[in-house]
């Protein structure tokens, strides 16, 4: 059945994907875009609407979602480390007030049938367990995971409160082409041989393809519960050496990559802060960094396997390398 679909945040990475995906599958979208948006890789797809607004300015979203059947919320924005109160207002602005300012325009309308909001693990904070599932109380600490968790608290106050039909999707660290968030920058540092192993534990680290989330969104449309959250992430956890590892074979490199213990490593984090402080920036390197690397993180996906019928299918070695493929072709690395 063809649904007429909006999606917001769709010139970004995953959003990029999702509206393929959505016009590959027979529907027609409505993309929210803001005016300074690149929409070149929307413009050259059928049955693709683009409509100009800002989910920070109530005015501009009048009408949006007049005849939407389905609404996919990615728009945002962060730095998934930056730690300064300032910074959270400027998040909760564009990410909580812009959330709740697209609510209320799909209340007003009421033909909404599903909300899908992509969330992320962050929302639940830096959890230090072995196997952290959607029942394991969220405690969000940086600007980031704050206003995740916030615009999650928000919009199951409206599923409450006047049966908005909401669904949550907390992706973990996702990765693919086009994607230059904080794998890229892994890439990159792994390149410069600036990826040293940090500690003597595991570093478990989770992460998810693309192609992977993509799946759990189209599932989303018609499975699971509405007012519940479902993690996305790979079926394991892979140490960090082992994601390394596959990064350094697919660019074909040779580089020494020491070990640091952890307490020189969160000395060179203090460093880097008090100059980036000094000179107004962020450090490439911060405490939740080190502290996020050290800590192994494992996610649960039994819910979405179970609810949604999601199952994972890229292989890491076979993602990476086509990441990296997609980078080196692009001229990015």
């Amino acid at each position: 059945m063809t649904m007429k679909i909006l999606i917001t945040g769709a010139t970004g990475f995953i959003g990029s994907y999702l509206v393929k995906a959505l016009i590959d599958d027979g529907h027609i979208c409505r993309c929210l875009v803001r005016k300074t948006s690149n929409i070149g890789n929307l413009k050259s797809l059928d049955n693709v609407e683009i409509k100009y607004g800002d989910i920070t300015d109530k005015s501009s979203l009048k009408g949006i979602v007049e005849g939407i059947d389905i609404v996919y919320h990615l728009a945002a924005i962060g730095h998934v480390s930056a730690a300064s109160f300032k910074t959270y207002r400027i998040y909760y602005t564009n990410n909580v007030i812009g959330t709740k300012n697209l609510v209320e325009e799909c209340l007003r309308e009421r033909n909404i049938k599903r909300f899908v909001y992509f969330s992320s693990t962050a929302a639940m904070g830096l959890l230090k367990m072995p196997i952290v599932d959607e029942t394991v109380k969220c405690r969000p600490r940086t600007p980031h995971q704050k206003s995740k968790y916030d615009c999650e608290q928000l919009l199951l106050k409206y599923w409450k409160e006047a049966h908005f039909p909401v669904i949550i999707l907390r992706p973990c660290m996702v990765y693919g082409p086009i994607g230059k968030g904080e794998f890229f920058k892994i890439i990159k540092w792994a390149k410069r041989g600036m990826l040293p192993k940090i500690g003597k534990g595991k570093n478990l680290t989770p992460i998810v393809h693309v192609n992977d989330v993509v799946q759990a969104a189209l599932l989303a449309m018609h499975k699971g519960r509405l007012g519940e959250a479902y993690i996305i992430a790979d079926r394991k956890s892979y140490e960090f050496d082992e994601i390394r590892n596959i990064i350094v074979r697919a660019l074909n490199i040779r580089r020494p990559y020491p070990y640091v213990p952890v307490v020189i490593a969160k000395k060179i984090a203090t460093l880097l802060e008090m100059i980036a402080k000094f000179y107004g920036g962020m450090p490439i390197v911060n405490h939740f960094n080190i502290e996020s690397t050290i800590t192994d993180r494992v996610f649960s996906i039994d819910k979405a396997q179970r609810e949604l019928g999601y199952e994972p299918k890229v292989k890491l070695e076979d993602g990476i390398k086509q990441t990296i493929e997609w980078l080196r072709e692009n001229g990015y690395i």
